[in-house]
């Protein structure tokens, strides 16, 4: 891939460590770091996805796709039933198939990462195109996807592949194993998020930075949609919410909507920092307001 090629960086562990003792890295645009939600507001100022042009146009729309370092058309997944447009679910690039958040999500891992190809990551997907792109350039990529059946590091026969089940609340990997931890939407789908949160601190080097994406609910407090009582049932506090699943045509049920709390439970879990990526770009093919968590060790 040309973007590989191009931004890879191929440094030492104690080069990239000491050019992050100050911590706060320096991001490129689209991207803009906050600390509080004024500051999330701010970056998006008066965003209106009802009056963006760009959203307005029919058929593929124009952009550059970081990962294929080309300009392209993004194809557009339009409903048939007049429901509206998932624009992060869509948006996918003609060339590496990678739709907007696997995109935005790649291209701000790459920006604050600066990953090379000994590095050891940890992604909590399996099954994904994404997944597929990161195994064919980092040899020490580890994935898994959450088999409730199956016991943590459990290989599991699936889709005609061996898939390591794992439990992100009790991972069952050595303590500071990995340079970076990704997971894309998938701590709204674990009950006890807290657990996971630390789980991914115990598995990471230090110097080491997690980066999560998740349903946020742009305001301080996290909306909790359900919850699992002392019987270990699920009891919804809100209209109930599921999201794709490779796994189960049926989806997967989201418990929270995050706010800016969730920073208070990394520094909980003992992170040293941790911060909100906002961006915003329709050159890059990125509409809307999308928003990344990120803790570093």
């Amino acid at each position: 891939m040309n973007w590989f090629n191009k931004f890879l960086k191929h440094r030492s562990r104690k080069q990239q460590l000491n050019q992050t003792q100050g911590l706060t890295v320096s991001l490129p645009p689209p991207f803009v770091i906050a600390h509080t939600i004024d500051e999330v507001h701010d970056c998006f100022g008066d965003y209106n996805l009802a009056t963006d042009p760009y959203l307005q146009a029919e058929g593929p729309l124009p952009g550059h796709c970081f990962i294929c370092d080309a300009d392209v058309l993004f194809e557009v997944a339009r409903p048939l039933d007049g429901e509206d447009i998932n624009w992060r679910e869509t948006l996918k690039c003609p060339q590496c198939h990678l739709i907007n958040r696997w995109r935005g999500c790649l291209h701000l891992f790459n920006a604050i990462c600066k990953p090379t190809e000994n590095d050891r990551i940890y992604i909590t997907e399996a099954l994904t195109p994404v997944h597929e792109l990161l195994s064919g350039m980092y040899p020490n990529l580890v994935s898994s996807e959450y088999f409730p059946q199956a016991q943590p590091g459990e290989l599991v026969q699936t889709h005609s592949r061996l898939i390591r089940s794992e439990d992100a609340t009790n991972l069952s990997f050595e303590s500071r194993s990995f340079d970076t931890v990704l997971s894309f939407d998938v701590l709204e789908h674990v009950p006890d998020y807290r657990a996971a949160i630390e789980e991914f601190y115990r598995v990471l080097d230090i110097g080491g930075h997690l980066i999560l994406t998740a349903p946020f609910a742009f305001q301080d407090k996290t909306q909790v949609r359900a919850i699992v009582n002392e019987q270990g049932e699920i009891e919804h506090l809100m209209e109930p919410c599921y999201h794709g699943d490779p796994l189960s045509d049926e989806g997967v049920l989201a418990y929270y909507d995050f706010g800016m709390d969730l920073l208070d439970q990394f520094k909980v879990a003992g992170f040293d920092e941790s911060y909100v990526v906002c961006y915003t770009s329709n050159d890059w093919g990125y509409p809307l307001a999308n928003i990344a968590f990120v803790a570093c060790k």
